[in-house]
């Protein structure tokens, strides 16, 4: 067999590894507090949430009962406080829109 040749130049000595990016420190988030965030939405902020029936007697213990399997909406105030349940989406949107409530979305 033939000799290969290089074709191209010998790399020189590798550059010195670099040290790794140090962050910097954050600040603890605040603490979230049912007061605190009461008071962020002024009264005017909620956020829908979409369970089973399951949860229904947990989140609304005034309510029948419902078979569990049943997908249920409601809305909640900023401070978790329920305001509001029904059996669709744009209900529940719609409920919102007509109390002028902004709604905010929570993953």
């Amino acid at each position: 067999m033939a000799e290969m040749k290089r074709t191209t130049p010998p790399k020189k000595n590798a550059s010195p590894a670099r040290p790794p990016l140090a962050l910097k420190p954050q600040a603890p988030e605040p603490a979230r507090t049912p007061e605190a965030l009461a008071a962020m939405g002024d009264g005017e902020l909620a956020y829908m949430r979409a369970f089973r029936a399951a949860e229904l007697r947990h989140l609304f213990p005034q309510t029948e009962k419902v078979h569990p399997s049943v997908q249920l909406f409601a809305l909640f105030a900023a401070d978790g406080s329920p305001l509001m349940l029904a059996d669709s989406r744009e209900l529940v949107i719609s409920g919102a829109w007509q109390n002028d409530l902004d709604m905010a979305t929570v993953h």
